[in-house]
């Protein structure tokens, strides 16, 4: 057997020797699954909420106020809040203008009403967008170049 054959036989092995157990591990960590359970979207608790002003059979208005970042597309769910925020339809932001919203009811577990309250996550913004980092990076390259300069 050459060199080569057995340098590639050792790494073959030494592949299966971690390999296998880590699989066998897995398959006995992992339950037996009997029927998947329905994934729950979670809603965070600071989530904006916002004001129903009218509702059809499809479709419910809103108004934006200031808030800048809605945008067609955006995801939203109706709750009713005197029911513990109970989930009562998630909501597609077709428009906007500069006061108010449409959204379009996807799917629903009541009728919206007017009494409800529809909440839209806000998108999470990139970090290099985030005054917190330009910040950061201009006082950092300040006190960087201080102690340069001061030594």
């Amino acid at each position: 057997m050459t060199h080569h054959a057995r340098r590639t036989r050792q790494m073959v092995v030494g592949a299966l020797c971690v390999v296998v157990p880590t699989l066998h591990a897995c398959r006995r960590a992992s339950p037996k699954l009997s029927a998947p359970e329905p994934v729950l979207p979670r809603i965070p608790r600071d989530a904006p909420r916002f004001e129903i002003d009218s509702v059809t059979d499809s479709t419910a208005i809103f108004r934006v106020q200031e808030s800048r970042w809605i945008r067609a597309g955006m995801q939203g769910y109706a709750v009713d809040g005197a029911q513990r925020d109970a989930l009562v339809a998630r909501l597609t932001i077709v428009s906007r203008d500069s006061n108010t919203a449409t959204a379009l009811v996807t799917s629903q577990v009541a009728r919206v009403k007017r009494e409800h309250m529809l909440l839209v996550l806000e998108p999470v913004r990139p970090w290099w967008k985030s005054s917190r980092f330009w910040w950061g990076t201009v006082l950092g390259a300040a006190v960087g170049s201080l102690v340069t300069t001061a030594f």
